[in-house]
């Protein structure tokens, strides 16, 4: 034994919680823990330890004391012998007296040789840690769970309810600290709770659902078990990690085979318990998955309505499916039937397409909805309708096209747009020369000078446009149109006149206009454009691949794959990259292209005011006609109707309400804009309004829209989108009676959550088997236990770690020990000296 460790009974003052790095770094000798400790919280009590200092300096100690020992036993024989040898001129008492003190004096020596000190040692206590793991993917939503009040929940309720309502947290926070996580497509830490410190502390469940109840709600639309498992077996840094309980319904489906993660974790000797969620009985389900619909059509137009309608438990069956269109907003109409299908199934968990044509006859609001006349042993009713809204307009779309020159794009869109009856197109040429014809209703020679002249139009493309063409006055014109009235602004940058107005200080205006941020100052390595000999194609963001404005076919996987076909294009200006707020849809994809790790800017869109802004890295779209010239076609025509939509579908003169687009998925944000004005047509002034949000079950809630200080009377508001189906937005126009702006979104969920959605239990249990855990079969089961098995709170043992940081020694504590020791040897051998000489001995 090197030393004697002592710990002392502080009281509790002395014990102390260190819980940030700033507080480490005010105890010296903890300062080396800092690079090992990154959260988590760590108790630390101070042990006072007494040892020899002369035994440090040996590798082995036990030569030190056999030596020591040897040679005090040596030269306690010598005094021994010496006052022996005066036995006869010393009586018994003195004899022993004078050799207890030489005995004394040399015991003090040796003491003084071996170095005793002291020293305040620190022991660091780190609290194991336990994950609590819940998926959050889309298979969540199905409702097949039941609450404590046998009411039928989704799965998500279901888990939300146990975690709130269960003193599950409460029980392992009696031996761990507990982290909160959900994982769908990624993983991500939601709360963290610290280990009960206090041994009078019982298990309580939460009396109300807290916050962050609304982050277990399911929205992703992939589940990758497997990688969230990994992440939390690399990851977790604070404290050792006693175990992992996993929520789930064992949808996996995305990402790294959950099994091998299993075994790590079996390797790591940190047990998964899985808890299975959902029914394990298949379902036998008609739904309809998907409906789209133009957001606008036009009168005695031939419009088309898709849908995918999926099934489980139904092959062989046939089904007939049938599309209805009423007036929207008539509460309980049943609405005409326009059309009808029949549908086979062959296949488990099929997913057929279909379609049907209409002609809407009169202006105003159209509501069509997809039926399937389902048999009685149809088990979820809820899913087979769906509902989407249209727009029947016969308001022209005035379109301005600006060009520098007659490029490709130009050419084809001016055309195109020409042939379109609904379509009213001018042309501004910026490089013709006077007296030049174009294919077009009106020929500018300049850009128009007035406010009623530039209003008329909806949407303005520009290729590659000289700016420096227009003068103050038509600059700040052109962004009162887009902020004020709602224009729609389409942007292509050229290698021509682009980099002329970028670097220009008098053109703040204009670039302000943009969605993205432009290089100020060009190098040798960024001189405004990239270029290839070779055509990359467009790499769209999950932003760009849902926004239907996009898609060359009729669903987003048809458009994907009809993208992948398109060779790409061979440039793109070279812009700094995307401002705030705005949305990237497209990158260009040469790796060679960029000085830093996003590849740059293709497709990106923003709102400036209530109008859009859509910006293209090069005008080659065009190149989409070696594919078919109807995707090019479709593809322009599609953005112009998505810019100019603000004031296409504007439903008072006295606001607007804007989103960013009309289809969203499931878990997605919505962001919405209102601009709003008064009966005098000034911007109106207020702190916040209110809307109403109206999901699909009808269910509706009030949203909370804050004014946008930069610009006045347009309002900003946010909410997630939960539930599939048609969403309703609805605001009161101010200072008018019984007239409120409308807006339709169409939530759609992605068919990978939903091909599959009974409990994977054999998933569940080999994962908590190879791992060392359990598998409970239900909520309950894991919360109460049965004969069999104990409750999962109470089931993980504590992993928690102590460890020791060596003090300096005690200084002032060495002296003083020193001076004793000195003290007893020269008192020692004084009193023996003063004693021989009183006695006349030699």
């Amino acid at each position: 034994m090197v030393g004697l460790r002592h710990q002392l009974s502080f009281p509790p003052s002395k014990e102390r919680m260190i819980v940030s790095s700033a507080q480490f770094a005010r105890i010296a000798p903890l300062k080396r823990l800092l690079a090992q400790t990154t959260s988590g919280v760590e108790q630390v009590r101070e042990l006072v330890v007494y040892e020899w200092g002369r035994l440090a300096q040996f590798d082995d100690p036990r030569v030190l004391w056999i030596a020591m020992g040897v040679a005090f036993a040596l030269l306690a024989c010598f005094v021994a012998w010496f006052y022996y040898r005066e036995r006869d001129t010393l009586r018994g008492p003195f004899r022993w007296l004078l050799t207890s003190l030489r005995v004394v004096a040399l015991a003090a020596l040796a003491l003084y040789f071996l170095s005793p000190e002291k020293r305040v040692d620190q022991q660091i206590v780190t609290d194991s840690q336990v994950v609590v793991l819940v998926d959050t993917s889309l298979s969540m939503s199905v409702e097949d769970e039941l609450s404590p009040n046998q009411e039928k929940v989704s799965r998500g309720e279901a888990v939300v309810q146990t975690l709130t309502s269960s003193p599950l947290i409460a029980t392992l926070q009696q031996e761990h600290n507990v982290v909160l996580a959900v994982f769908d497509e990624k993983l991500n830490r939601v709360m963290r709770w610290e280990r009960e410190t206090s041994p009078e502390s019982e298990a309580k469940p939460q009396a109300t659902a807290p916050e962050w109840s609304e982050r277990l709600q399911p929205r992703g639309g992939e589940t990758r078990l497997g990688n969230a498992l990994r992440s939390v077996l690399e990851e977790e840094s604070g404290g050792p990690l006693a175990g992992v309980i996993v929520l789930s319904d064992g949808g996996q489906n995305s990402g790294i085979e959950p099994l091998e993660i299993a075994d790590l974790a079996g390797e790591q000797q940190t047990p998964l318990y899985t808890i299975g969620v959902g029914s394990t009985e298949p379902r036998r389900n008609l739904r309809v998955q998907e409906l789209n619909a133009p957001s606008r059509v036009y009168p005695d137009d031939k419009a088309t309505v898709r849908c995918l309608i999926q099934s489980e438990g139904f092959v062989g069956r046939t089904v007939e499916v049938e599309l209805y269109a009423r007036e929207a907003g008539v509460v309980g109409a049943a609405g005409d039937r326009i059309g009808s299908e029949q549908v086979t199934f062959s296949e488990e968990g099929e997913v057929i397409p279909l379609k049907f044509d209409f002609e809407p006859v009169e202006v105003g609001r159209l509501a069509l909805e997809v039926r399937i006349v389902a048999p009685p042993d149809d088990q979820y009713a809820a899913d087979n309708r769906r509902e989407v809204e249209v727009e029947v307009v016969e308001t022209e779309s005035r379109v301005l096209l600006i060009a520098s020159g007659a490029t490709r794009d130009y050419r084809f869109l001016r055309n195109q747009l020409r042939r379109d009856r609904h379509m009213h197109v001018d042309v501004w040429l910026q490089s013709a020369q006077p007296g030049i014809s174009q294919d077009a209703d009106q020929l500018l020679n300049r850009f128009p000078d007035t406010k009623e002249a530039l209003y008329e139009y909806d949407c303005i493309v520009a290729f590659d446009p000289d700016w420096t063409m227009l003068d103050a006055q038509q600059v700040d014109m052109l962004a009162s149109w887009v902020a004020e009235e709602a224009g729609g602004l389409v942007v292509i940058a050229g290698p021509i006149h682009t980099a002329s107005w970028v670097q220009s200080p008098e053109h703040i205006a204009i670039r302000s206009l943009y969605p993205v941020e432009f290089q100020r100052r060009l190098t040798l390595l960024d001189d405004g454009l990239y270029g290839s000999k070779i055509a990359w194609p467009l790499a769209f963001s999950r932003d760009g691949e849902e926004s239907d404005f996009l898609w060359l076919g009729d669903s987003a996987s048809e458009s994907r794959a009809l993208w992948s076909e398109f060779a790409g294009v061979f440039g793109c200006y070279a812009v700094k990259g995307p401002k705030a707020g705005a949305r990237v849809l497209a990158r260009y994809s040469d790796p060679e292209a960029g000085l830093s790790v996003d590849r740059p800017v293709y497709l990106a869109e923003h709102f400036y005011g209530a109008g859009r802004v859509l910006y293209l890295g090069s005008g080659e779209l065009w190149r989409l006609r070696s594919l078919s010239v109807e995707y090019f076609e479709a593809l322009y025509t599609q953005l112009i109707r998505h810019v100019s939509q603000g004031r296409l579908l504007r439903g008072s003169s006295l606001g607007r309400l804007l989103v960013q687009r009309d289809r969203y998925m499931v878990g997605d944000d919505v962001v919405i804009r209102a601009q709003l004005s008064t009966e005098s047509r000034e911007p109106l002034i207020a702190q916040r309004v209110t809307a109403r949000v109206i999901s699909p079950d009808g269910n509706g809630r009030n949203l909370t829209m804050l004014a946008d200080e930069d610009r006045p009377g347009n309002f900003v508001g946010q909410f997630s989108v939960r539930q599939e189906g048609a969403y309703r937005i609805e605001l009161p126009v101010p200072d008018v009676l019984d007239e409120q702006l409308v807006r339709r979104l169409q939530v759609v969920a992605p068919n990978l959550e939903f091909d599959k959605t009974r409990r994977d239990e054999s998933l569940l249990a080999a994962v908590a088997n190879r791992s060392g855990g359990l598998y409970y079969t239900s909520l309950l089961t894991a919360i109460k236990g049965n004969t069999n098995l104990q409750p999962v709170g109470e089931l993980i043992e504590s992993r928690a770690e102590a460890r020791i940081l060596r003090g300096t020694p005690d200084r002032d504590f060495t002296e003083w020990v020193n001076r004793l020791l000195l003290g007893v040897i020269c008192g020692a051998l004084c009193l023996e000296w003063l004693l021989r000489r009183l006695m006349r001995l030699a």
